[in-house]
């Protein structure tokens, strides 16, 4: 199904409608568990959560929301990736809270941000997004899309309608700003 279909349904859906949100989430099923499991393939979690049950865990929150404003199909995905990374964090935070400790191989980032000798783990990875989109909402959501749900450099052009030399560069500028925060002494506060 075409993005704008996806958008003209969820102008069309009432609010807290759950039937609609039920079909519009059934059309985009597969896109929505490609992205739990690349969220999955990220953050070993030693099959203790499936792509599916990722999947409906954040659906059932999106469906608990109160007057939900999604404006086309970008934003509904980006909204359930956020919830999908949220879900994640609580896992790790739940399985460590006797350890104190939130570290997890988050080594698809270090590839991302080719930092192959820093440590990343998901708590952290989503402390520096939610600062990136204090300083530059643009560039968090092109960074999410980017390592969300793996948007090549053309896809990302086509769905901000840029070129593709431009999705680029603002990839540059976005990975530079988190290492910068990573690399900075004050960046963990």
């Amino acid at each position: 199904m075409q993005a704008g279909e996806i958008t003209v349904l969820l102008n069309q859906a009432s609010p807290n409608d759950k039937a609609d949100m039920d079909h519009i989430y059934a059309l985009l099923y597969n896109e929505i568990k490609a992205i739990a499991n690349n969220q999955l393939a990220q953050v070993h979690n030693n099959g203790t959560i499936s792509a599916t049950v990722l999947a409906h865990e954040c659906y059932l929150n999106l469906i608990r929301l109160e007057n939900p404003v999604h404006q086309d199909r970008r934003h509904l995905l980006n909204y359930l990736a956020k919830a999908m990374r949220r879900f994640l964090i609580d896992q790790i935070r739940s399985k460590n809270r006797d350890k104190r400790k939130g570290q997890m191989d988050y080594n698809h980032m270090s590839q991302i941000l080719g930092a192959n000798d820093i440590d990343f783990d998901l708590i952290e990875i989503d402390r520096l997004i939610d600062v990136l989109e204090e300083i530059n909402p643009h560039l968090a959501e092109l960074f999410q899309q980017k390592i969300l749900f793996n948007f090549t450099f053309k896809e990302l052009a086509q769905m901000f309608d840029l070129s593709e030399r431009q999705v680029i560069r603002q990839w540059n500028q976005a990975k530079t700003l988190l290492l910068t925060m990573i690399e900075s002494p004050h960046g963990s506060e």
